[in-house]
Parts: C-alpha cells; sequence; structure tokens
C-alpha cells in the first residue's frame, strides 16, 4: 500500500498553498487567499519545470 502524498503550508502573508498527487504521476497545486481560491493540474514535466524554477530561484539566493 502505497500513501499519497500532500504538503500544505501556510505563507506569512496567508496563503495556503497545497500539493498533492494527481492522476498518472502528475500534481494538483492549489493556491487559497483572502476572498480567493485558484486550482491547476500540472503534468509530470510542468511539475518538474515548476520544481525546477523554485530551484534555481533558491539557489541563486544561497549565493547572493
Amino acid at each position: 500500500m502505497t500513501k499519497e502524498v500532500e504538503l500544505s503550508i501556510k505563507t506569512e502573508h496567508g496563503v495556503r498553498v497545497s500539493i498533492s498527487e494527481w492522476d498518472d504521476g502528475g500534481a494538483w497545486l492549489h493556491l487559497q487567499g483572502r476572498h480567493s481560491t485558484m486550482s491547476s493540474v500540472l503534468t509530470r514535466d510542468e511539475a518538474q519545470q515548476l520544481l525546477a524554477g523554485l530551484q534555481a530561484i533558491l539557489a541563486k539566493e544561497e549565493t547572493a
């Protein structure tokens, strides 16, 4: 039995960001803020592109 991956964080600006598994190796991304909510299904490739972008941003911050 495999456990579904799910993560939810609340940012310092009060936005809740959630991510969970989606069909065929994709991901479901959900953002919820004051008076708003938005979600999107990401393919595996799109999720990897998002991850690479975040890693590039964080790597740049470490060297600054």
